[in-house]
């Protein structure tokens, strides 16, 4: 009887991880006219640096993530059972907000009129920019950068 609680979720399964995944399987192997190709991985050498770059940003994220985590981890594990309830709530607080507007959160923040520009311009460190160095840009490009990249991944995955 409790096994037919389960059968909602293998189709939701089915409907959205396996057939997804078979479409891009059945796709990469066929041509327009629905034959049979190899020709479609002859592209691949041409996205081997956004494969690189890629690996990198994971590979830079994850270093972050474990010196930030396992320093925090060890703090917390000195802490006593209140205020280590405490810790953990604040960590995962942010976790039940969804992760598309935690991601959107964080654009709006870094984006070229956010928050972090504006107050970049209320401190005069973009006009001091512009007058001693020649900056030419009315704000600090924070968003659509490898550093913005890595900050998101970083804040989406360190409570993992």
């Amino acid at each position: 009887m409790k096994k037919s609680f389960a059968y909602p979720y293998g189709v939701w399964l089915a409907v959205f991880i396996l057939a997804p995944i078979l479409m891009v399987v059945v796709y990469a192997f066929h041509n327009a006219d629905g034959g049979f190709t190899l020709h479609n991985f002859s592209y691949l050498p041409g996205y081997l640096p956004i494969f690189g770059r890629s690996f990198w940003l994971a590979f830079l994220s994850t270093v972050v993530c474990l010196v930030l985590g396992y320093p925090m981890a060890y703090l917390m594990s000195r802490l006593s059972a209140s205020r280590q309830s405490l810790c953990m709530m604040l960590i995962m607080l942010p976790m039940w907000i969804n992760f598309l507007l935690r991601t959107y959160a964080w654009m709006s923040i870094l984006e070229n009129n956010g928050f972090i520009n504006q107050f970049f311009r209320s401190i005069g460190l973009i006009s001091f920019l512009q007058s001693h160095f020649g900056y030419s840009l009315d704000y600090i490009p924070l968003i659509n950068t490898q550093g913005a990249i890595v900050l998101g991944m970083v804040y989406n995955f360190l409570p993992f």
